[in-house]
């Protein structure tokens, strides 16, 4: 009866170490606030990824505002949204942005084959000819959305460059 009892034990107290009390949430939609913060944090992967400091960091006038405001609050107000016709004045004949500008424009938030990962794609340029797809990934770690990696989290990626 003793080793019974002293089982029982064991074996309690290894159930209440292992199904220790989880205090994360479940993975939640992407609402269009949580869109907006990722897109505004792939933009500025992007641009840390392409070292875009010290020039222009240009982005399509199509970009929406609540994203713009949030790359300003997150990371710079020095993102100039431009047009078409403004982007042509600024391309030199060789077919660059002037002053070693980058041009960075990020599409929405989509899904992967995994809930807790979700992905922003992102194309970065310097000019005519001289453009750089990356898809960015975020993970749900419980209780927010943190930056990853395609090895971090088994997600396959493509890229494109031309």
């Amino acid at each position: 009866m003793r080793a019974t009892v002293g089982l029982l034990v064991v074996v309690s107290l290894c159930l209440a170490g292992c199904s220790a009390n989880d205090d994360s949430e479940p993975v939640p939609d992407v609402d269009a606030s949580a869109a907006v913060e990722l897109q505004a944090r792939a933009f500025q992967r992007a641009c840390q990824d392409v070292i875009c400091a010290g020039a222009p960091i240009y982005a399509p006038d199509s970009t929406p505002e609540a994203v713009r405001e949030a790359i300003v609050a997150q990371f710079t107000d020095e993102v100039q949204y431009l047009n078409e016709l403004e982007i042509e004045k600024r391309t030199s004949s060789e077919g660059r942005f002037s002053n070693g500008a980058t041009m960075i424009t990020v599409e929405s938030v989509q899904s992967t084959g995994r809930d807790d990962v979700k992905s922003v794609n992102v194309a970065i340029s310097k000019g005519y000819g001289d453009f750089n797809g990356r898809t960015y990934l975020f993970l749900w770690n419980g209780s927010k959305w943190v930056d990853t990696s395609p090895d971090a989290v088994n997600v396959t990626v493509t890229s494109s460059v031309s």
